[in-house]
């Protein structure tokens, strides 16, 4: 088991990850006469913003299914898979499938609640734990619409998470 799989582990640090994102679209305060410092922690940025909302899509699933882990989440979806006769779901508590948004999001009933919007989420599906390899820096423009999506994700979110 995981250790930290708890909704509460993961309730408190989805929007700590994306407050830390915040701070890296900001200009460095190290080498900030550097030519890349308007840009040297955007990818970073996105990556910690990506995993800020793959947080609050695991606390948003655990709690739907009235757990209080990612690990008994994923079983009680797995007990009620195998009684339609249906194959079990990856294993998103320990495997790159549960860094996957788009199927964290399939996992839950996000898409039929008011005020989902399908667009944004397909943006933000975009989004990969492999970032944290990339090396490259992304475009102002692009790493800033990135945050826009985050933020409006994590202002929908939030709030459909009882224990917040």
């Amino acid at each position: 088991m995981p250790v930290r799989d708890r909704l509460s582990d993961f309730v408190k640090s989805g929007p700590r990850r994306v407050k830390d994102a915040e701070e890296l679209m900001a200009t460095p305060s190290m080498d900030n006469q550097r030519s890349d410092a308007p840009t040297r922690h955007l990818r970073g940025a996105m990556y910690l913003a990506g995993y800020g909302v793959e947080c609050l899509l695991k606390a948003y699933l655990i709690e739907q299914e009235g757990s209080q882990s990612l690990t008994g989440a994923e079983a009680k979806i797995n007990v009620r898979r195998a009684s339609h006769n249906q194959e079990p779901i990856e294993k998103i508590a320990r495997t790159a499938a549960g860094h996957d948004l788009f199927y964290l999001v399939g996992l839950t009933d996000l898409s039929t609640r008011p005020g989902y919007d399908p667009v944004l989420w397909s943006r933000l599906s975009q989004w990969r734990s492999t970032w944290r390899y990339k090396h490259d820096s992304p475009k102002r423009e692009e790493a800033e619409r990135f945050m826009r999506d985050v933020r409006a994700a994590m202002d929908w979110l939030q709030p459909k998470i009882l224990r917040l």
